[in-house]
């Protein structure tokens, strides 16, 4: 089952470099990427291959195969070999007709593709292509060294392709250096999402969606992954190829990090102390062992998740337990606070657990996945355990806050209460106003303005530096009261100081999420190309090379979807929305609803009303499922239901359709009656001076109420306000 690679080939035919090294564990595809390659290669030459099957080499037995193929006698020495290839005239041509004679299929021997003696006729300084096909981990000196000089002929019609599973000990800087190296590893061989799809489709079509992101996040685009895990082929394909290669301690190194979130040279040394396990883990990871680095988490790698899964049997009962006691220890020493309370609740220690997440900074829930993982902690632990200190309820309640679980962090703010005053006068300050600003947030959240800005306030007064995360969140959740009373000037400051706040604390999360806010802004101010290129900038610096659903990310994709839809982008803002939808995989948190929103208003527009209603059923129930209030998403969808509703009356009048601009919960709320009587006469045609004299109120006051109608109506223009309102039927 092929898939074709049509940007790597056109990488290789553009990079036309001495030495192509392709540098991976097996089943990324380097033989059948290499074939697709000559195939295609326009330019005439030889091509000679030889596959080595990863067996070990002496020079003699390497050069004489070589020999062989170069139609030379057996015995030919290697410095001869130099010498032929070092010679423009031992090149032969390889005509368009016979380029359908490369080989077919993986049993690939060895072979030499030679023109007629006709095609010959002419030709010089023709290219040879010499192509090493799964070279072997670990060749002696000399070997290297012949290759050393190979690569360091004069001539340029010689090409060298390189698939191997452990980079060559070679002169590889050199080449860097001159030019001359082109290399792919596992992170461009990796399947690219549409190809991952177009495989998926052609292997296993019936698979459901959810099946299918879990065998993507699963595989990470590793070919033989998504070819042989449905198939329950993995296994003994893992063994064949990869384990048998191994030696012992590195097989019982992997069947431990198999069970370890993360692992790096000081864990595995003190993990496996005495046994050398610094040495055997850069074995590994010199070998290609499926190890990837993590995220912006520099000298730390995980091991892929399928072949994580697929080793974990190899390790059970009290060793097993053994090694995640000791993993907890270590992994808390070196900072990685998190892991170690996986590892505590997977010992089943959640006194230990409970002990850890006490260590853990509030910053930290903003980042990654966390927020999930500590909502998953919260069911694995007894709730005695969790109430135990001010620490863990705050976290608790900032946790269940992010998540939309409104009640609930309410009884936390009540338990937290239990807690004061403490024995210090500062601390018992510090406590109590962090405490206002979680009780401002969830009145905020519910729609309570006045005492969200009054507690948030209070807050501000008595947090100190130390709090600077509950600082920002407070002037976040007063910003976003600006913006729903139209305060637009007011938001802005108060977004400055938080974007100054989180950059002098060195936090990127915190700063994305503080531009969230501040493009929604840009976008009721009417700036759209402002805060285009805001998202831009944003979504180039959180996107990189990302291997792992990324939940932040996911809502900036959203937002972005949103301002596509606005300039009528529909199949561009259709395909953001969706990838952002793969970023957030099992997140439970209210901003996952603007992804069904968009959705479902993408799904009317283009009259199927069915798709839309399903879209919403499917929002209510992921609400439901991560048990998010209901005052964050029962009128959002009640106003997209009402657009709908009117879209089909419209379509059965043969009325045009409204395009309504879908809107953002968080900044909805219901018009006044001065309000409707403002917009209702704007939609009549008139200008605001004309407004004011028809009700007897200044221009600035017409101008405050047209802001404020906009920010109701989710709207950046009076045309997309009136056509709301007309889809919600404020106006007739």
């Amino acid at each position: 089952m092929f898939v074709p690679r049509p940007h790597l080939c056109d990488v290789l035919k553009r990079e036309q470099r001495r030495l192509h090294l392709l540098c991976a564990p097996a089943g990324f595809g380097k033989t059948a990427l290499l074939r697709e390659y000559l195939k295609g290669v326009a330019t005439p030459g030889r091509v000679v291959w030889l596959s080595l099957g990863g067996r070990l080499q002496t020079l003699d037995s390497l050069t004489g195969m070589l020999a062989g193929e170069l139609d030379l006698a057996l015995d030919t020495a290697a410095d001869a070999l130099l010498g032929y290839f070092s010679s423009r005239d031992g090149v032969t041509d390889l005509s368009p007709s016979q380029a359908s004679q490369l080989p077919q299929g993986n049993a690939i021997e060895c072979g030499s593709w030679l023109a007629s003696d006709e095609a010959l006729a002419g030709s010089e300084n023709l290219t040879i292509r010499v192509v090493f096909d799964d070279l072997p981990a670990a060749m002696p000196a000399d070997l290297n060294q012949w290759f050393d000089q190979l690569l360091a002929l004069q001539n340029p019609n010689l090409q060298v392709l390189v698939t191997c599973r452990q980079r060559p000990d070679w002169n590889l800087p050199h080449l860097v250096l001159t030019g001359e190296l082109l290399e792919l590893d596992a992170r461009q061989l990796a399947l690219r999402p549409d190809e991952f799809e177009s495989l998926v489709s052609l292997q296993v079509p019936e698979i459901d969606t959810v099946s299918r992101e879990k065998l993507w996040h699963q595989t990470g685009g590793w070919c033989a992954g998504v070819r042989l895990l449905p198939c329950a082929l993995l296994d003994p394909y893992l063994e064949r190829e990869w384990l048998s290669r191994l030696s012992d301690g590195q097989q019982e190194m992997l069947n431990g990090l198999a069970h370890l979130s993360k692992a790096s040279v000081d864990l595995c040394d003190q993990l496996w102390e005495g046994q050398q396990g610094a040495h055997v883990f850069q074995s590994l990871l010199d070998s290609q062992a499926f190890l990837f680095p993590i995220d912006n988490q520099p000298g730390w790698f995980r091991l892929l998740p399928a072949v994580a899964q697929a080793l974990q049997s190899r390790l059970s009962g009290a060793p097993l337990n053994r090694l995640r006691l000791r993993a907890c220890q270590l992994l808390s020493v070196l900072g990685k606070v998190d892991d170690a309370v996986e590892q505590a609740l997977s010992a089943d220690q959640p006194e230990m657990a409970a002990t850890y997440m006490e260590r853990l900074w509030l910053s930290w829930i903003l980042s990654e996945r966390h927020l999930g993982r500590f909502m998953d902690w919260r069911e694995r632990i007894e709730p005695q355990l969790l109430q135990s200190s001010p620490r863990l309820i705050y976290l608790s309640g900032r946790a269940l806050l992010f998540s939309g679980r409104l009640s609930e962090a309410e009884e936390c703010l009540h338990r937290l209460g239990h807690f004061l005053p403490l024995p210090d006068p500062q601390r018992s300050r510090r406590l109590l106003a962090n405490w206002q600003g979680l009780y401002g947030t969830l009145q905020a959240l519910r729609g309570n303005t006045e005492q969200a800005r009054l507690h948030c306030h209070a807050s501000l007064r008595h947090l100190t530096a130390q709090d600077w995360l509950s600082v920002l969140l407070c002037h976040c959740t007063l910003a976003r009261i600006a913006m729903k009373t139209g305060e637009l000037t007011e938001a802005q400051v108060l977004l400055e100081h938080s974007l100054e706040l989180a950059r002098r604390q060195g936090s990127r999360d915190a700063e994305a999420l503080v531009n969230t806010d501040r493009v929604r802004l840009l976008m009721l101010q009417g700036h759209l190309g402002m805060a285009q290129s805001l998202l831009r900038s944003e979504l180039a610096q959180l996107t990189g090379s990302r291997t792992q659903p990324y939940p932040l990310l996911g809502r900036l994709m959203f937002l972005q979807g949103e301002l596509l839809l606005q300039q009528g982008h529909t199949v561009e803002a259709e395909q953001v929305v969706q990838g952002g939808l793969l970023q957030v995989r099992d997140c439970c948190a209210p901003f996952v609803l603007d992804a069904y929103l968009l959705l479902s208003e993408i799904a009317s527009r283009n009259d199927d009303i069915e798709q839309a209603h399903l879209l919403l059923y499917e929002a209510e129930r992921r609400m439901h499922w991560g048990k998010i209030d209901s005052v964050c998403y029962q009128r959002p969808i009640a106003l997209q239901k009402a657009r709908i509703l009117d879209r089909e009356r419209g379509a059965d009048s043969d009325k045009p359709s409204v395009a309504c601009v879908t809107s953002v919960p968080d900044y909805q709320d219901g018009l006044t009656t001065r309000e409707v009587s403002v917009l209702k006469l704007l939609a009549e045609g008139m200008s605001v001076r004309e407004v004011g004299h028809r009700l007897f109120i200044s221009v600035n006051t017409v101008k405050t109420h047209a802001k404020n109608i906009n920010v109701k109506l989710g709207a950046c223009r009076r045309t997309q306000a009136i056509n709301s309102a007309k889809a919600m039927g404020i106006l007739a």
